[in-house]
């Protein structure tokens, strides 16, 4: 029954998560089974993705892109495209996402200033960095669905303007769209 109900939904979005036993198990196995079968699944990492309460220790975990190492970065940092992010349908072109580049050669964008540092799996692709070309932004086909993992919960700085703000909108358009399998983003 709760597959069922789970099924229609298009996005399930965890955003700073902690498991504090309100979903049983048996809740986040079924967005995983989710996942597998066609569904998309975006988590916005904060310090408890990092913790031992980390939605990563649940049934959740199997279907996720990145595993945290237990450590949090607290420092000021520009997201910057990876190579591989440059051609991929999320992050590639246009202006919104490829702005002109500051002095030093860095995005003209705002900075954040807490990552999560996160092991991507195997089949993840990472199409965003932070600090030390650490993953930012992982996405993982999984079975017949889609997962991102952002390794920080400092986009809102983008939309509040701070240093000049960045593309969080567009950016989160982007994934949602591709996360849903639009046609536009394929």
């Amino acid at each position: 029954m709760i597959l069922l109900i789970i099924r229609i939904f298009d996005l399930i979005i965890f955003d700073r998560y902690k498991r504090r036993g309100i979903l049983p198990s048996a809740y986040l196995e079924n967005i995983g089974n989710y996942v597998q079968n066609g569904g998309a699944d975006l988590i916005s990492a904060g310090p408890d993705y990092a913790s031992a309460d980390s939605i990563y220790r649940s049934p959740l975990g199997t279907v996720l892109p990145g595993r945290p190492t237990a450590r949090v970065y607290e420092e000021g940092f520009t997201p910057e495209i990876t190579d591989i992010g440059q051609r991929h349908p999320v992050t590639e072109g246009p202006q919104e996402l490829s702005p002109k580049q500051g002095e030093d050669g860095t995005p003209g964008w705002g900075r954040w200033f807490r990552q999560i540092e996160v092991e991507p799996t195997e089949n993840a692709t990472v199409v965003m960095s932070g600090i030390d070309d650490q993953p930012l932004l992982m996405l993982e086909r999984v079975g017949e669905g889609r997962v991102a993992l952002m390794a920080s919960d400092q986009t809102w700085l983008w939309d509040r303007g701070f240093e000049g703000g960045g593309p969080q909108l567009e950016l989160l358009r982007r994934l949602a769209h591709w996360m849903m399998k639009e046609p536009e983003l394929e």
